[in-house]
């Protein structure tokens, strides 16, 4: 075989070779927020947040801070210091299990465009409504977590 004919057929062999890797699809964006119960913030627990098609995941549990076993007494959402960046609490609403002060593992898609990159580094904030005097009622924050980018781990 010719010299050049042969680089060429090495080139390609290469190409095809390292082709799969460099074509491969991207990882979706991923990201973490890690509740750590405080003083006034009694919630404990993990949320994933993953980019899907449809809009972002969130798979999560909670191990304490939940008083209420209804649903519907608890906001999730993303804050920008005090502006609602994505709400997540009506997806929320439909899976949370609350048993025992704890929210068994769930997981829900909110539909959006917002992508991964525009709550990282903001903070995900539990609420709950409490009553505060007779008739009043009042969402009081129970746990804010900020949301970190997840590491890739390369196999």
């Amino acid at each position: 075989m010719p010299k050049p004919l042969s680089i060429l057929v090495a080139l390609l062999a290469c190409t095809v070779l390292t082709a799969p890797t460099a074509l491969a699809e991207p990882e979706p964006a991923k990201a973490t927020a890690d509740f750590q119960e405080a003083l006034f913030t009694p919630v404990a627990g993990v949320l994933d947040f993953e980019e899907t098609a449809d809009g972002i995941k969130v798979a999560g549990e909670f191990k304490k801070g939940f008083s209420s076993d209804l649903p519907s007494d608890y906001q999730l959402i993303v804050l920008d210091n005090a502006e609602v960046v994505l709400d997540f609490s009506k997806d929320f609403q439909k899976v949370a299990e609350i048993e025992a002060a704890e929210v068994t593992a769930f997981e829900f898609v909110t539909k959006t465009k917002q992508k991964i990159a525009d709550i990282r580094n903001e903070d995900v904030v539990v609420r709950q409504l409490v009553d505060v005097a007779a008739g009043i009622k009042v969402q009081a924050e129970i746990g804010r977590a900020k949301i970190q980018k997840t590491e890739v781990r390369q196999g």
